[in-house]
């Protein structure tokens, strides 16, 4: 006579567990991911330009790890997108400049640049040590700078100097600097070191730069809290694992770019001060 095998509840659970795993990793297999992203370089890719951006690419790598196989990435300005997310036609943003809604969910990770007041050597430039002391000069920086240098920018940029304006191409603004079309720009270092050492004549190493920004990082979002904390799990990873610091240096060799020593995701609680450029 054939015994019936006693019920075992641990292998149930074990088996049904196996196919939950199984079912989730299918899911994310299939799912679509449309990544609203930087369309400037070195930082994102960029029309014209050789090589891989940093930011996307690391972001594609993180989510690739945890299983996400169908990545769309959507090159856009600043103010694109914003509007890109906020309107659910990305999943993800990456540098997403203002402070996010309530309904997206914030990777507790920023994309932190290099950001900084530069200018081109002058009898006055030296005298600058504050953001007051722009007051009369001409300002430019990128769509969204007034949002994430604190309330101090916000109110000068507004309120107090008289020339100040924002705009959404971020090359366009390293012209205006070395055009004179403006007397300071305020945005990133190894971009417009990127920029001056590729397209023009000037040496980025004869420019002067201030480091007085209250600056915390851009925000990474979602659509989805699961994807979410799945990407934070997998950027975590990768640090500890220091192939972060790996990758890093291989974007800054094949830009040619300075070896800063600086956290390009840094988590705003642990922020560094921007620290000094080692490039000079």
């Amino acid at each position: 006579m054939q015994l019936i095998e006693p019920f075992n509840a641990s292998k149930t659970i074990l088996i049904m567990a196996l196919l939950v795993v199984s079912l989730s990793a299918q899911l994310r297999e299939n799912e679509k991911l449309i990544i609203a992203s930087g369309n400037f370089a070195p930082y994102f890719m960029q029309d014209d330009v050789i090589g891989n951006g940093y930011f996307d690419q690391l972001v594609v790598q993180v989510l690739l790890m945890q299983g996400y196989q169908n990545l769309q990435l959507v090159p856009l300005n600043n103010d694109a997108i914003q509007r890109y997310f906020n309107n659910k036609v990305a999943d993800i943003a990456i540098n997403y400049t203002a402070q996010p809604t309530t309904q997206a969910f914030t990777s507790r990770y920023r994309v932190r640049f290099m950001n900084r007041v530069t200018m081109l050597p002058s009898p006055w430039t030296e005298k600058v040590a504050t953001l007051n002391d722009l007051k009369d000069l001409k300002v430019g920086s990128f769509i969204g700078a007034s949002d994430i240098f604190g309330a101090e920018y916000k109110n000068i940029a507004t309120q107090v100097l008289t020339h100040y304006s924002e705009v959404g191409n971020q090359q366009a603004l390293n012209k205006q600097l070395v055009t004179n079309k403006i007397d300071a720009r305020v945005g990133d270092y190894l971009m417009l070191y990127w920029h001056t050492s590729t397209n023009t004549q000037l040496d980025p190493a004869n420019f002067i730069y201030k480091d007085i920004l209250n600056y915390q990082g851009s925000y990474i979002v979602f659509q989805d809290k699961s994807v979410r904390d799945s990407f934070d799990e997998g950027l975590t990873k990768l640090i500890a694992s220091g192939e972060l610091i790996i990758a890093t240096e291989h974007w800054l060799k094949a830009y040619n770019l300075p070896n800063i020593k600086q956290q390009f995701f840094t988590q705003p609680d642990k922020a560094q001060p921007n620290s000094a450029i080692e490039a000079n």
